[in-house]
């Protein structure tokens, strides 16, 4: 006869079906998406303003960080953080361009070229709530960041090319290669008075040093290798393509300002002709057409001609008519200067714009 040994749990009734249920809820449990594990952060979002061509603005977010462009250049990988704003380079909308697009950077540099796979997917607000939309590239009219223009301080060094680019030079990082039968020199942008072609810019060139040196010879390259202050670390220029590298001071636009015009009530001064006259004989511009604040180059102030010391002397020394004693003419007021943009103020570059063109 063979007995039946009996077996044993070693966990009663009770405890397994505890032991169950912790198990079954462990299950249950959410598993973190990889996306948000521990120590991951989200990718922060630029705000942006759309203008559309029919008229439509759409103000939110990208996370894009980097604005690729093809350029006479090369591929140029602009930070957006730099930018200022895109706009189709012909005008009009980014389709009638052929994809073609201005790139201003907010220091005034401007970069053309082929805006490429330019595909954003932007969210706006509306309705409390985050809503994904897919922008219409082709009718993208203007494509705007916030920020003020950064104006230079002090003297900029500006390069232009035949593809339309014209930006600024940071010339503590930029050398230049001459050749010559002296030997090879390589000083730095920031070392010269001058930089020029003599003619062909695939000739030789003139390269005038702050310490009086003057050296010609031909570039080392067939390019020129230019260092930026913002936007890509450096453009490579084919020399059949340069156009100018010049030194510029740029000043802030203040807003024209309209001075009341005096007014005249057929008063004498004093000498058998109106004060309006003699006004005019000193060349006065005070008048409705009067304007300040108008662009300054090379940082010189602008104010409105000041009447002559022996004008001014015979309106205020009694030689007047008694019956209608002279005026002493209202003095212009100092141009105002620009008022600086908030920090969330949407780009703009009208201002720095008219600037750069009294420079062209």
């Amino acid at each position: 006869m063979i007995s039946r040994i009996p077996t044993f749990s070693v966990l009663s009734r009770p405890a397994r079906l505890s032991t169950l249920t912790a198990l079954s809820a462990l299950a249950l449990m959410p598993v973190a998406s990889p996306s948000y594990a521990a120590g991951h952060k989200k990718v922060p979002e630029t705000p942006v303003r759309a203008t559309l061509g029919d008229g439509q603005v759409l103000m939110g977010a990208i996370s894009t960080k980097t604005l690729q462009l093809k350029s006479g250049s090369g591929d140029l990988d602009v930070p957006l953080a730099d930018v200022g704003e895109v706009v189709p380079s012909t005008g009009g909308k980014l389709g009638e361009a052929d994809g073609r697009v201005d790139v201003w950077l907010k220091n005034g540099s401007e970069l053309r070229g082929t805006w490429a796979e330019p595909k954003l997917a932007m969210s706006i607000r509306v309705g409390g709530n985050d809503v994904p939309v897919d922008l219409p590239m082709n009718d993208l009219s203007r494509f705007q960041l916030q920020g003020a223009a950064r104006w230079p301080g002090g003297p900029i060094y500006r390069m232009r090319t035949r593809f339309g680019d014209d930006f600024l030079v940071d010339p503590s990082k930029t050398h230049l290669v001459i050749v010559n039968d002296l030997g090879t020199f390589q000083p730095l942008l920031s070392e010269c008075q001058s930089v020029a072609p003599v003619g062909d810019p695939e000739g030789p060139w003139r390269v005038q040093l702050q310490t009086g040196t003057v050296l010609l010879g031909k570039l080392a390259d067939d390019k020129v290798t230019v260092a930026l202050p913002m936007g890509p670390s450096e453009v490579s220029v084919p020399l059949a393509q340069f156009v100018s590298l010049k030194v510029e001071s740029w000043q802030p636009v203040a807003p024209p300002i309209a001075l009341a015009a005096p007014v005249y009530s057929g008063e004498r001064d004093g000498m058998g002709g109106s004060r309006k006259d003699a006004d005019d004989a000193a060349g006065l511009q005070i008048g409705p057409d009067a304007q300040l604040g108008t662009n300054v180059e090379m940082d010189e102030p602008a104010y409105a001609e000041a009447a002559p010391a022996d004008v001014k002397a015979s309106m205020e020394s009694g030689r007047a008519s008694s019956r209608t004693p002279a005026r002493a003419k209202p003095s212009a007021p100092a141009p105002a200067a620009a008022a600086p943009a908030p920090a969330d103020a949407w780009f703009d570059n009208t201002a720095i714009a008219k600037t750069k063109s009294q420079g062209n």
